[in-house]
């Protein structure tokens, strides 16, 4: 340990002193300024996050953020290596996974006009950043167990295919793919090209990760994200883990590579790993929610995918108006969608009270 890390530990004022930490349990966790009480089922938040060790942890570091993180993240990034049981150099962390994925479109770009395959529909609030870097978007329909189709998608991939793209499980689906089976069938297509496997919701799915493949795979990157089970959304933490020559690349990015996570946000991120409890709650409390959910939706005969994640998606075909904003008047945010030449409606879980509001409502709707 550094003596400058040393005195700034020194000189941290601690919680107590702060007297934040109270003010802090004493507040709604899901409220948003201006929202007047709407319940936020819009966009696959942890309702039970963050964690009280990472709010601890929030609030001490907090007293430290004159100084500058890099003395911490790289300590940070070893806890993380060692979590994956990869090595420090296979990880590279940013502003949230799609920033992540935003650097590795700016890598990829750099190598003139290309395109990424991926599966419709899925995660793209990142295709903005490919279009800025040059490259195009192709995109394979899911098949017919609503899965991304990786067979499709290797037909799609060729010579100016600079990344294929593979969110499991998929969101806006909820579905995984079985890991074996797609294991084997992305490490094949990385002997073309580059492979992204976004596991943002692999924890909640509690599924395997491809983490130690990817450590030694160049053409292959797994990105995860502290936003999910962890509920650090607003704190903003994604990572990708891959082959040092990979990670070297994205990390150049970047500017100053150990600024690029705040101290706070560090932190958080280091307690909340080991919160081990308060993980297994959330995924516990998640999938109850949604049995919750599926039983209402049976009751009311809409259907649904049996989601491995923290939301569902289901039919709202049948349901008569504008359902959203039936909903929001409800005081409920959800989040429509088009999709399977339908209309359908991705609800994310919330706590046991908002869920039951959202079924009351939905009975209202429905009636």
């Amino acid at each position: 340990m550094s003596s400058r890390r040393q005195w700034l530990q020194q000189m941290a004022i601690t919680t107590t002193g702060l007297g934040i930490l109270p003010e802090l349990k004493a507040r709604n966790l899901n409220a948003r300024p201006g929202a007047d009480q709407l319940i936020l089922l819009n966009s696959n938040e942890n309702a039970f996050g963050p964690s009280p060790l990472a709010i601890k942890a929030m609030t001490e570091a907090a007293a430290r953020s004159n100084r500058y993180p890099d003395d911490y993240l790289p300590d940070f990034r070893k806890k993380l290596a060692t979590h994956w049981a990869v090595a420090p150099e296979n990880i590279a962390m940013g502003g949230g996974a799609t920033e992540i994925i935003a650097l590795t479109c700016q890598m990829l770009g750099a190598r003139g006009t290309g395109n990424i395959v991926t599966s419709t529909p899925s995660y793209q609030v990142w295709h903005r950043q490919a279009a800025v870097c040059g490259l195009t978007i192709q995109q394979a329909p899911l098949n017919d167990m609503r899965q991304f189709d990786l067979d499709a998608m290797a037909q799609k991939t060729n010579s100016e295919t600079r990344m294929v793209y593979v969110c499991n499980p998929n969101n806006p689906t909820g579905l995984a793919l079985p890991f074996e089976p797609m294991r084997a069938q992305v490490l094949e297509m990385s002997k073309k090209t580059m492979v992204m496997v976004d596991e943002a919701y692999t924890e909640l799915a509690e599924i395997p990760s491809m983490a130690t493949d990817a450590a030694k795979n160049p053409n292959l990157l797994v990105v995860k994200t502290f936003s999910k089970v962890y509920g650090l959304a607003g704190a903003r933490l994604g990572y990708a883990i891959g082959h040092p020559d990979a990670i070297a690349k994205i990390s150049a990015l970047q500017g100053w590579r150990d600024v690029s996570v705040s101290m706070v946000t560090c932190a958080a991120a280091s307690a909340s790993l080991d919160d081990t409890q308060f993980v297994k709650d959330c995924i516990r409390r998640t999938a109850a929610n949604r049995d919750t959910c599926y039983k209402t939706l049976n009751e009311l005969g809409l259907p649904y995918l049996p989601s491995q994640t923290s939301f569902i998606l289901f039919d709202i075909g049948k349901l008569k108006g504008d359902f959203s904003q039936r909903m929001e008047a409800e005081k409920i945010m959800v989040q429509y969608r088009d999709h399977f030449n339908g209309k359908w409606c991705r609800v994310s879980m919330g706590t046991e009270t908002e869920m039951g509001l959202f079924c009351k409502a939905l009975r209202k709707i429905s009636a």
